[in-house]
């Protein structure tokens, strides 16, 4: 089975499986539809008669221990005594508690009962689970989830859950380790312990069932959660935010204790610096962070680490001299790790493409909109932000009387604007490419 597995998670991770739905209780657009399918096809679970799944039904000791088993693949056609009074050889779930039981992952109660029927929770399961899986536990003195201290029993579980992706707290830092399990909810932990343990003990991939976000005015795209970040699309600059649900943030200005950001934005790298240069700027503006240098697709970067602060920047020069800049930081609160691994997993999605706009695109009326802004105070970089295309081509750093002035051009509608930093206002436009105002 286990090359069948191989081959199947390839096609999992790199196509689209065509899943047809087996259940009509489990439709596609379910939470945990795709580890049910997964699962069904490899029939370790399966449905009832009447063709539903149940996903909210819960799961007892005797069935989690068949599902287990045969998850990770552990032999269960022993020749088996009976142990436990309540698990006759008659049952249809005597070999599978037994070989659990053999293999030193379950054990029965004080009163000598194994009680099969008994409705299993989060961490029992995880228990059994990881106890199955042959991995090493981590060990730990601190709380790893707000409801799970460092001092009890199944702290290591949970710990190992947390690190590999296979649990995640909600907003409060909370994992609830003694909700019981449903059907549904079993079935997502059981996958992700094995997409976990068939890719060499890498954390289950989070962006596995994200949407791509594509920007219509900036050359990337990227995976991100639209369940729980929120988008912010200002054209020139675009920011996902995970709020702080805790303490009602409103805003992405301040970083919460469990909040985190990742801005993307173009520096038109208006001095025209070289590459080498262009990074080397960076480094010394930031000389306590430590560097990176990679490549995204066809294009250099550099990687940006600021440990104390939890904030990690990317720089990604472009062939036409502007360079692409993604900016992150996540908060110090109990909900950091996780956070940190959300955008992990989105700048492991990230990608170049450019920005294609309909050629015959009419923008008169874009243009007469923004004209109509022209000496509004508070209104000019909203306006220019929609634009289909700009580059700033000339900047006087101090104007007369006024701050640093902008001369934004945009090719499509073939204008120049003439913009003010300090009071955010477009001073005057000219048709074409020119600063001659």
């Amino acid at each position: 089975m286990k090359k069948f597995f191989l081959i199947f998670l390839s096609l999992l991770f790199f196509s689209t499986p065509a899943f047809a739905a087996s259940f009509p209780d489990v439709p596609e657009d379910h939470d945990n539809y795709e580890a049910i399918e997964f699962l069904d096809y490899n029939e370790i679970i399966s449905g009832y008669e009447d063709g539903t799944f149940a996903p909210d039904g819960l799961v007892n000791r005797a069935e989690a221990l068949k599902i287990i088993v045969g998850a990770t693949g552990m032999k269960y056609d022993g020749n088996y005594s009976v142990l436990f009074p309540d698990v006759t050889k008659d049952q249809w779930f005597f070999p599978y508690v037994m070989a659990g039981e053999k293999a030193d992952i379950v054990n029965g109660y004080d009163d000598g009962n194994f009680k099969p029927e008994e409705t299993i929770n989060l961490a029992e399961t995880l228990k059994i689970l990881i106890l199955s899986a042959k991995v090493q536990l981590p060990s730990t003195d601190e709380a790893v989830f707000v409801d799970v201290p460092g001092d009890s029993w199944f702290a290591p579980h949970l710990l190992y859950a947390r690190n590999s992706n296979i649990v995640l707290a909600d907003d409060y830092g909370a994992v609830h380790p003694d909700q019981a399990m449903t059907r549904a909810a079993f079935s997502e932990v059981v996958f992700r312990m094995m997409v976990v343990l068939e890719n060499d003990g890498e954390p289950f991939p989070l962006y596995k069932n994200w949407s791509y976000y594509e920007s219509k005015t900036l050359p990337f795209k990227m995976k991100y959660d639209e369940n729980t970040w929120e988008l912010i699309d200002h054209g020139d600059e675009v920011v996902f935010l995970k709020p702080d649900t805790e303490f009602m943030q409103f805003s992405p200005n301040r970083i919460y204790p469990n909040s985190a950001l990742v801005e993307v934005t173009m520096d038109e790298n208006s001095l025209s610096m070289v590459e080498d240069q262009y990074f080397e700027n960076i480094k010394s503006a930031f000389s306590e962070a430590t560097f990176k240098h990679f490549s995204l697709g066809d294009y250099e970067a550099l990687e940006v680490v600021h440990a104390l602060s939890r904030m990690v920047d990317w720089y990604i020069f472009l062939e036409d001299g502007r360079v692409l800049s993604v900016y992150t930081q996540y908060g110090h609160g109990l909900l950091g790790y996780q956070l940190q691994q959300y955008i992990k997993a989105m700048l492991e999605t990230l990608q170049y493409q450019e920005v294609t706009l309909d050629p015959g695109e009419d923008y008169n009326e874009l243009l007469s909109e923004i004209l109509s802004y022209v000496l509004i105070e508070g209104k000019g970089m909203e306006e220019l932000s929609k634009l289909p295309d700009k580059l700033i081509i000339e900047t006087d750093a101090i104007g007369v009387g006024t701050g640093p002035v902008d001369y934004y051009y945009s090719e499509k509608l073939d204008y120049t604007f003439k913009y003010e930093r300090d009071s955010d206002v477009i001073l005057d436009s000219r048709k074409g490419q020119t600063t001659a105002f």
